[in-house]
């Protein structure tokens, strides 16, 4: 399957939110939300992972289709991974880990010196993910998350520069 993650568009909305709408936890953006993030291109980085829809025809036909989407915020000297969310269909098939990698070369690239993210308590699966990739449970978040209810874990990964790395 080739997948290709880039810079996401106003025209990429609609699939956006079609994977949004696919997860009961998540907390909902909406058209709105990401069409404010695109206009804050220097605060966020926007990224989608899209694949070719009916590979067997030819690429005048066949098209893209989004299957994950992530959000880094430049906040001062650190990196706020707003958003990573990946097709139901999709998962455990790499894409949250190209889209996670991309982010983490952008917040390298940008100096920053480490990014945070926080995680429902509930959603074991991305906290095993995060974990894997080198981010640590810093702190805990009461009724962080809305709709439902929930605490949240703030995760965090320090971003070294290739000089700097053992």
């Amino acid at each position: 399957m080739g997948v290709n993650v880039r810079l996401m568009l106003e025209s990429d909305i609609p699939q956006v939110i079609a994977i949004e709408n696919c997860w009961d936890y998540l907390s909902k953006w909406g058209k709105e939300g990401y069409v404010k993030v695109l206009q804050n291109s220097y605060i966020y980085y926007s990224l989608v992972a899209e694949t070719r829809r009916h590979s067997k025809l030819p690429s005048s036909v066949s098209g893209t289709k989004i299957i994950g989407l992530a959000v880094l915020a430049f906040l001062f000297d650190h990196g706020d991974l707003c958003n990573l969310v990946v097709s139901p269909k999709y998962l455990g098939k790499g894409i949250g880990q190209q889209l996670l990698c991309r982010c983490l070369k952008i917040a390298e690239q940008g100096h920053l010196s480490r990014v945070l993210l926080e995680v429902r308590h509930s959603n074991h699966r991305a906290v095993r993910f995060y974990r894997r990739n080198d981010f640590k449970i810093t702190a805990h978040r009461k009724k962080y998350y809305s709709k439902p209810s929930e605490d949240a874990w703030v995760m965090e990964r320090s971003i070294l520069s290739p000089g700097l790395q053992k």
